[in-house]
């Protein structure tokens, strides 16, 4: 084990400490469902916040947020870990579609039932079409929804291949797609596999893992929203999957960079690299119209 991962005892109270607040998740999600979406949203932040602060875990940007106002949107980020919907909604409170066993898991399913997660059953495409019809209407009311498209967890090393389907949604309500490269990495910047949630792992077994590990921070690099009204879904699947690779591709590349090295350089260099895709690029917030 790591030298600089924390003791068994230290282990222990952070995992009562998350016990606790677990236990305050319950009693917020009594009222939470009649609560206007604002508060949810405020609610869902500050939650998610703490969760991270109680795990040890840091939150890092690189580049600039695409998303202004309460206009609605779909985040779509690369999959490495359960936790990964906590980090988004410390930046962007969403609601997220989720696969339909995550609706059994002990306490964290109940959790997510009454905060208004989406469940799909990935085998039924009648079910898949249902979906998204409620996700184009809560997108025309406002609401961000958040998405994994690779459909599965990864190592975080790259982004796998993204289904198109769920994307629909986002064309139907000419909603903004906001792809984000996520990664999990240690203090110097070397990519962490605390996180890690595949294969035979049990959430459990994750959450003691995390625990039992030294700190470390989770790094979002905001690539340019896609414009969506009137663009082929597979189309916008690829774009956002290459946004999303090269994000991680670039993250790698500034742990060697000098240290001044600004966003709005890491920002320049993801624009370049989808010059194919640069019709459906939104202007970022410094050049968005009044």
């Amino acid at each position: 084990m790591d030298k600089r991962s924390p003791g068994l005892p230290v282990s222990v109270f952070r995992g009562i400490r998350l016990a606790l607040h677990l236990f305050y998740a319950a009693l917020l999600a009594i009222f939470y469902p009649h609560l206007n979406q604002m508060k949810r949203r405020r609610i869902l932040k500050t939650w998610s916040r703490q969760l991270l602060g109680i795990l040890n875990i840091g939150i890092r940007t690189e580049g600039e947020w695409s998303v202004r106002g309460e206009g609605g949107c779909l985040v779509v980020a690369n999959h490495v870990s359960w936790l990964d919907i906590f980090v988004l909604n410390t930046i962007y409170p969403s609601r997220f579609i989720a696969k339909a066993e995550v609706r059994n898991w002990p306490i964290i399913g109940w959790l997510c039932k009454r905060g208004n997660t989406i469940f799909i059953e990935r085998a039924m495409r009648q079910d898949a079409a249902s979906i998204n019809q409620r996700v184009s209407l809560l997108l025309e009311q406002g609401v961000c929804i958040g998405l994994f498209p690779e459909g599965t967890t990864t190592d975080g090393k790259q982004a796998g291949h993204f289904h198109s389907a769920l994307i629909q949604p986002a064309i139907d309500a000419g909603a903004m797609l906001c792809p984000i490269a996520l990664r999990y990495q240690d203090e110097n910047g070397k990519q962490s596999s605390a996180a890690t949630f595949t294969g035979d792992m049990t959430l459990f077994q994750s959450i003691w893992r995390i625990l039992r590990s030294p700190r470390f921070d989770a790094l979002l690099v905001f690539t340019p929203a896609l414009a969506t009204a009137g663009e082929n879904r597979r189309v916008l699947a690829r774009a956002a999957q290459e946004a999303i690779s090269q994000g991680l591709q670039n993250i790698a590349g500034m742990r060697q960079a000098p240290e001044q090295e600004t966003t709005s350089a890491v920002s320049q260099s993801l624009l370049s690299t989808q010059s194919a895709y640069a019709p459906l690029l939104l202007p970022f917030p410094n050049h968005l119209p009044k």
